[in-house]
């Protein structure tokens, strides 16, 4: 089965930026995110799998701070030093011709939940979400994997109903009840994680709760009743956008890593010279015979 890696750019360069030490080039300019998430890329790429493309976020709002001004209002600002490095590795991802789209008005994960939308019915691919956004645990099928850009350990369908009982397309409705306070998404007051999981599991969504309250213990239906306005407009923000992306051929999100080239993009033009030796391994790996069991 051939591989589709789909990258959460921010994510990855988030934890870069937080994993690396200050790294000044020439100009005086922290490098720390921009190094990371090359390395952490590199990773990947090593992987060798047959299709890829890194989803970016817009730097514009997007349609939940329409729908919610208060959306994210509790995250702290983006420092300057994390900001003045975006444009750089967006202009390094060009120079590699690696895949790459942002969508004004849309999120990284919208892109994904999109991507994922549009090739998951294709038997032939395996896609493996690259993000620690819990969010995208609604996009897990048979063939959609997430996996923790840090951990690098998948996470499939069968491990999240191991986890929480029912299926994947139902945690929009779980996270719509149960809120996500770094996002400043409000939920159902006085609605915790295991009853969230419980009434997920009896009735799937939110929509069917809320025809059912006759038949919920009166302590909860007060809860539910209190918060039915949240709960809905909680949805609505934690729910992953479909965006037409049928104009995006799946031969257009070819990927073949070119050894020389990255070196001199990397080490000579930019100056990651500790990079070479990681592309030298990778190419040393990748030539290397595959070593036989005897049973």
């Amino acid at each position: 089965m051939k591989q589709f890696f789909l990258i959460d750019g921010f994510a990855f360069l988030y934890r870069a930026y937080y994993a690396f030490p200050e790294m000044k080039n020439f100009d005086g300019k922290n490098m720390n995110a921009v190094y990371g998430f090359l390395r952490m890329l590199l990773k990947r790429l090593g992987q060798h799998p047959e299709y890829l493309m890194i989803a970016r976020d817009s730097p514009e709002k997007t349609f939940r701070h329409e729908e919610f001004a208060d959306y994210k209002a509790h995250r702290k600002k983006m420092e300057d030093d994390f900001k003045d490095q975006i444009p750089l590795l967006r202009e390094i991802i060009e120079k590699l011709t690696i895949p790459s789209l942002a969508i004004s008005g849309y999120e990284a994960d919208d892109i994904l939940a999109s991507l994922v939308q549009t090739y998951q019915s294709n038997p032939e691919l395996s896609l493996m979400l690259y993000s620690g956004d819990k969010d995208l645990k609604q996009l897990l099928t048979s063939n959609v994997s997430l996996v923790d850009p840090v951990k690098d350990v998948p996470y499939s369908q069968q491990h999240f109903l191991e986890e929480f009982g029912f299926e994947p397309q139902y945690f929009v409705d779980y996270l719509a009840l149960l809120g996500d306070q770094a996002d400043n998404i409000k939920g159902v007051y006085g609605i915790g994680e295991k009853k969230a999981m419980t009434l997920i599991y009896q009735y799937h969504t939110i929509e069917n709760i809320y025809q059912h309250l006759d038949f919920i213990d009166p302590i909860i239906t007060k809860a539910l009743s209190d918060g039915k306005e949240s709960a809905f407009a909680s949805k609505k923000l934690v729910q992953l956008a479909q965006i037409d992306l049928s104009h995006l051929a799946l031969d257009t999100l070819k990927f073949t890593l070119d050894y020389p080239y990255y070196e001199e993009v990397l080490c000579n033009q930019y100056g990651f010279v500790s990079l070479r030796k990681t592309l030298a391994e990778m190419k040393r790996a990748e030539t290397m015979p595959q070593q036989l069991g005897l049973f």
